[in-house]
């Protein structure tokens, strides 16, 4: 059975690093990938009790490049929507490293490591340092990942893929999200409430979801069957300045992840996410996570 890298299934950690790239030069980038999981590795070891995760996903061009006809779902980010409130750019980038633990100090020395291999093979276009708040909850102040698979099996079930040569490999999405709070504060709890379809307290969904909240928009059925992705999204930011959400996800099929966020940003039916008026995405890319096995042939 191929084998998942560490942090596709790991969840509930306190801190992670976000790390994007764009490769330079693909001939002296192939060993830094074997470098990286080398040194993971070793800081694992070194670290056997603090359930270190690491993740490194590539977007198709570089994929197609390191291993052909692989991950055939794999696609650049397009943008997404038409007003400009309700817009989501397309900043496809080559590599992504998603470092998460419960300890920064770890998650920052696994970075300046990623950083050195990638020095003069790639351009680091983007460094997002995440925390989990308070009883995991969104700046917003309602609880992220709700609807988040809660066994081993079913977060296996849902982000990774099953069979075939990609098996034990995951497609992620990445987009990082600048929060609007003094303007999403003005409301009160009831309409905050409407706006994400469940009660800010104890995350319940509402009875009656209004089709244009946030649940409402990304709660989708295919065939009676629902669209199911595994987010591990982090608050992230300066309280004196820019702050909001690094939204991550992880799914067997691209798919899933790509028909939700469409319907955010009106694409399938012109209704879009309410939420977006208080949010706007600044990036996003799509990328593939291959098995450790397939990671090393590359």
């Amino acid at each position: 059975m191929a084998t998942p890298q560490s942090g596709i299934t790991l969840t509930h950690r306190k801190s992670g690093i976000f790390i994007e790239a764009n490769v330079l030069n693909i001939e002296m980038f192939r060993p830094r990938i074997h470098n990286i999981q080398h040194q993971f590795q070793e800081i694992q070891q070194q670290f056997a009790t603090e359930a270190l995760g690491l993740t490194l996903a590539f977007g198709k061009a570089l994929w197609s490049q390191l291993k052909a006809n692989s991950a055939t779902e794999l696609k650049d980010f397009v943008s997404l929507g038409k007003a400009e409130r309700e817009y989501a750019p397309a900043t496809q980038r080559d590599f992504l490293v998603h470092i998460q633990s419960n300890r920064p100090d770890i998650n920052f020395s696994i970075a300046l490591m990623v950083v050195e291999q990638l020095k003069a093979v790639a351009e680091i276009v983007e460094e997002t340092h995440g925390f989990r708040w308070v009883e995991e909850r969104d700046l917003t102040g309602f609880i992220d990942g709700t609807e988040n698979p809660q066994t081993d099996e079913k977060l296996r079930e849902v982000a990774l893929i099953d069979e075939g040569e990609d098996a034990g490999g995951s497609y992620v999405l990445s987009q990082r999200y600048v929060h609007q709070l003094s303007k999403w504060h003005k409301m009160n709890t009831e309409r905050q409430e409407q706006v994400i379809g469940r009660t800010k307290a104890d995350s319940i969904e509402l009875d009656d979801v209004p089709e244009n909240s946030h649940v409402g928009r990304v709660d989708l059925k295919e065939n009676g069957e629902g669209l199911k992705i595994l987010r591990h999204s982090l608050p992230y930011g300066l309280a004196s300045g820019e702050h909001g959400l690094y939204f991550i996800a992880f799914a067997k099929r691209l798919h899933n992840i790509d028909q939700q966020l469409k319907s955010m940003f009106g694409e399938l039916d012109g209704k879009t996410d309410r939420l977006l008026g208080f949010t706007k995405p600044v990036s996003g890319s799509y990328y593939f996570a291959p098995s450790l096995e397939q990671l090393a042939m590359v």
